[in-house]
């Protein structure tokens, strides 16, 4: 596995000098954010894929692990214009994994038309995956992926190789996410599906591609290692599963830029230490 960053831990501050901390932690990999007013690292409608590249270069990065681009599938209508945009950019920009959710069921709703909902979608969004050889990846950030069954039930409406899972160790066990529009961000759930990490991985452990390596107590990201999360259990099921992808440490960005400098360091050295105790490779 390989070890990597959001640059969303940093929100508040600008591109590079998200970039720089990072680096400077000693992280090979990087992931950033195009979530509009949450965090808005990269805009795909207005930022030069080019210039990015040159950017990560500069830093020193091995490579960009994904960019989360998340959207409320089932009921905003710019969700599947903005994806798409999202796919050909990260194509033009080097980035291999774009990562979403569903986002929110209208209460109402029947599970069965929410499903044939995020299906269309899936249909609209996966060939222009497939043109621009970008993976399509879905994160638990709904209230379908979130419920007990959801995240599998979702992965099984559509079958194509440019389809995958990021899974996000800490979103299943407090039950809630933050929703972005271009009306604006909140926390959509209220905690109202809180469930278990594990038993959301195990049904979709081998269609895992990216993973949100996170650790909370309560709704608040910590430090890996210190928090509720089983993440050791999280890494011995993707490990056996044959997972060779990114674990990009995450957070929400609440704290200070000095105290993030602390996390993500301490969090790096929580994730080398639990990969060589599970015997589990950090490659480069």
């Amino acid at each position: 596995m390989r070890l990597g960053c959001n640059t969303v831990g940093y929100r508040r501050l600008p591109l590079e000098e998200a970039l720089a901390r990072i680096s400077r932690a000693g992280f090979r990999y990087v992931e950033v954010e195009s979530n509009l007013s949450w965090c808005a690292h990269a805009d795909p409608w207005n930022d030069d894929p080019r210039a990015f590249r040159t950017t990560i270069e500069r830093f020193g990065f091995a490579g960009v692990s994904g960019m989360g681009s998340h959207r409320e599938l089932i009921g905003d209508p710019d969700a599947v214009p903005d994806l798409q945009q999202a796919l050909r950019w990260a194509s033009a920009a080097g980035v291999p994994v774009v990562i979403t959710g569903e986002g929110r069921r209208p209460p109402d709703m029947p599970e069965a038309d929410v499903l044939a909902i995020i299906r269309e979608r899936l249909r609209q969004l996966l060939p222009v995956a497939e043109e621009a050889r970008v993976l399509l990846t879905m994160e638990p950030h709904g209230t379908i992926s979130l419920s007990p069954g959801g995240l599998a039930r979702i992965m099984a409406l559509v079958s194509s190789p440019w389809l995958g899972v990021n899974f996000d160790t800490a979103n299943p066990h407090r039950g809630d996410y933050v929703g972005t529009t271009r009306q604006g961000f909140e926390w959509k759930l209220d905690e109202a599906l809180r469930g278990d990490e594990v038993a959301t991985l195990e049904p979709v452990a081998g269609l895992v591609r990216h993973v949100h390596i996170k650790d909370v107590v309560g709704r608040r990201a910590v430090t890996l290692g210190r928090g509720d999360i089983n993440l050791r259990r999280c890494l011995e099921i993707l490990w056996a599963h044959g997972f060779d992808g990114v674990l990009s440490y995450e957070t929400e960005g609440e704290d200070s830029p000095d105290e993030t400098d602390r996390m993500i360091a301490e969090s790096r050295q929580y994730m080398e230490r639990t990969l060589a105790e599970i015997g589990a490779a950090v490659t480069a």
